[in-house]
């Protein structure tokens, strides 16, 4: 479930920063989504490593472990949906190289 989920946003990722982004900077904005996947795995790696007691059992047993990242999960999403309602998208002629991101409405 998890690896179908992933599947799902990473294309719309790309789809997202082709779409976007200008044709220069198509693969820095993808740089930029691959590099926030990384620092969500490093932060994962830094929970896991300091919810651990001295014996190397977790402090997170059972639901609390998954409470703590759904959690996590609603306050992204109330950022993402903040972000969201501000967002103006634009779009971006892929043939044309001079042309300039027109706001859609």
């Amino acid at each position: 479930m998890i690896t179908a989920a992933e599947v799902l946003v990473s294309i719309t990722c790309l789809e997202f920063s082709y779409t976007q982004a200008p044709k220069q900077m198509k693969s820095l904005i993808m740089s930029f989504y691959l590099l926030s996947v990384s620092l969500e795995n490093l932060f994962t790696v830094a929970v896991n490593h300091f919810t651990m007691d001295a014996s190397g059992n977790t402090t997170l047993v059972g639901a609390s472990y998954y409470w703590f990242f759904t959690n996590l999960m609603v306050w992204t999403t109330g950022l993402f949906v903040l972000v969201v309602i501000f967002y103006k998208p634009r779009a971006y002629l892929q043939d044309d190289p001079n042309a300039l991101g027109e706001v859609v409405e």
